[in-house]
């Protein structure tokens, strides 16, 4: 594809089909992924990739953790848990108010969305050092934004979410993760589910206006 069609293709799937990523296409878009910058050339990532059985048995564990109640706990700072700047503050208040109404009463279609891991058949599962500088963070972030377009040029869909990495015990046992490692995020990787109601583009969050984060200074 070209450049403009992959970025302007960029949209998360919430829900994927049941239709799993070639295993070789899935090591080839990490591979390439590869060439990111980040800090000294530190390259702090590592990928986990779970599909088949393992994810299955991930996802059934996770579902039962969250039918007993049982607070996400993720190795990140949680989102409510930190005391953000008032410029992201309005932001996330504004989605919050606007919920009801940007769902259109359907919330539910967006839970269960969340709570079954998006149906996800593949999921790469990403770690740091559990001893990083805060650069190692944003080099992940590089990262993951280089798998995601690298698949959306290879046909893939993709959803990076924090909801599934709630639990990284669980994540730890599936993915054989080390305890030496944090489990920063998790992008599900697979084929749009083009009949699911939660993936229609009305869903599609607006940006703010760019006047609102662009300055330019001569």
């Amino acid at each position: 594809m070209e450049f403009k069609d992959v970025y302007n293709h960029e949209r998360v799937t919430r829900k994927f089909s049941n239709r799993k990523v070639n295993e070789k296409l899935l090591a080839k878009i990490i591979k390439k992924a590869q060439l990111s910058p980040s800090l000294l050339n530190s390259q702090p990532w590592r990928i986990y990739m779970v599909t088949g059985d393992a994810l299955s048995n991930l996802k059934k564990e996770v579902m039962q953790k969250i039918k007993e109640g049982v607070d996400p706990h993720e190795d990140f700072a949680t989102i409510l848990s930190l005391n953000w700047d008032a410029y992201p503050s309005q932001s996330l208040a504004t989605v919050g108010a606007s919920q009801p109404y940007f769902y259109n009463n359907k919330i539910e279609l967006f839970t269960h969305s969340n709570n079954t891991m998006f149906n996800a058949q593949d999921v790469a599962f990403m770690t740091i050092p559990r001893t990083s500088p805060a650069w190692s963070v944003f080099d992940l972030g590089v990262f993951a934004q280089s798998i995601m377009l690298l698949a959306l040029n290879e046909g893939v869909a993709v959803m990076p979410a924090h909801s599934m990495v709630a639990y990284p015990e669980l994540v730890r046992k599936y993915a054989e993760i080390p305890a030496n490692e944090l489990v920063g995020m998790a992008i599900g990787l697979g084929y749009k589910d083009n009949a699911a109601e939660v993936n229609d583009p009305k869903y599609y969050p607006a940006r703010l206006p760019f006047e609102k984060i662009y300055k330019l200074v001569k």
